[in-house]
């Protein structure tokens, strides 16, 4: 059996909010799979990206910060700007250049929950 990873799943409090901010703004587009508890976004590389509506009540790990993801895009200026736009800043990591090879940019989405940003051209 193939091993790899195939997704990503982030546990959050609105559904709504998180579901816009990455359709509407980190531009994932529309939603594979949409319903009032989980969206899956589909991205390239059949990767997936989760977003599972944390229940009432439910005790999740208290983790924001110590996890993130990375997310390739052509042109990492255009989306830097459009974040900026909706108020989101990014994070620097000092000397982050250095120790992955690459210029990366972290932000969190409405939640906090943290990723990295970074160039595929």
């Amino acid at each position: 059996m193939e091993k790899k990873l195939f997704s990503v799943v982030i546990k959050v409090e609105n559904l709504e909010m998180t579901r816009s901010f990455y359709r509407d703004i980190l531009k994932l587009g529309e939603p594979v799979m949409d319903s009032n508890f989980w969206v899956e976004f589909r991205l390239p590389g059949d990767f997936s990206l989760f977003l599972e509506k944390k229940e009432e009540g439910e005790k999740v790990p208290e983790s924001t910060g110590r996890t993130s993801w990375m997310y390739k895009v052509g042109n990492v200026n255009e989306v830097i700007s459009r974040l900026k736009e909706y108020g989101y800043e990014t994070f620097s990591v000092p000397g982050e250049e250095q120790r992955v090879g690459f210029k990366t940019y972290v932000f969190c989405d409405p939640e906090g929950n943290p990723f990295h940003l970074c160039s595929g051209e």
